[in-house]
């Protein structure tokens, strides 16, 4: 998969809005932005993603905005893909500004179960059951 240059990188952070709901990280080795443990906003290779929601339909309707497929055939049905080269930059940041505030609207993830919650002891579907005697 390929990486985002430093060019891409730097025109990312200047485009993450600037407030304190936003938590950076990364997906795929990829730098993104989080609001409430949602993705709204990242790199993918030379290009940007924004999670659009329910505009989604308008801005792909718009020239250089795709639906985001990071593999073909799987879309992420929320999400646009562009090329910030081929973007008006103001266009580019309200698309985060208003990524971030749909996102925020969602509801919290729930945890997930640890990894290893069977190999707990007294955890899992057998949790308590007696083991069955042996055949000698």
């Amino acid at each position: 998969m390929e990486r985002p240059n430093p060019e891409t990188i730097a025109l990312y952070d200047s485009l993450v809005p600037a407030d304190p709901r936003v938590v950076r990280g990364q997906m795929f080795a990829h730098p993104c932005a989080f609001v409430g443990e949602h993705m709204f906003f990242g790199t993918f290779a030379q290009t940007l993603i924004a999670r659009v929601g329910a505009s989604r339909a308008a801005a792909l309707c718009e020239e250089g905005f795709a639906l985001f497929q990071p593999m073909p055939g799987r879309p992420w049905r929320e999400y646009v893909q562009f090329d910030p080269r081929h973007i008006d930059l103001d266009v580019a940041r309200t698309l985060a500004f208003d990524a971030l505030e749909s996102t925020a609207t969602l509801p919290p993830k729930a945890p997930k179960a640890p990894k290893d919650a069977a190999k707990v002891k007294g955890s899992g579907p057998a949790a308590g059951a007696k083991k069955a005697p042996r055949k000698a």
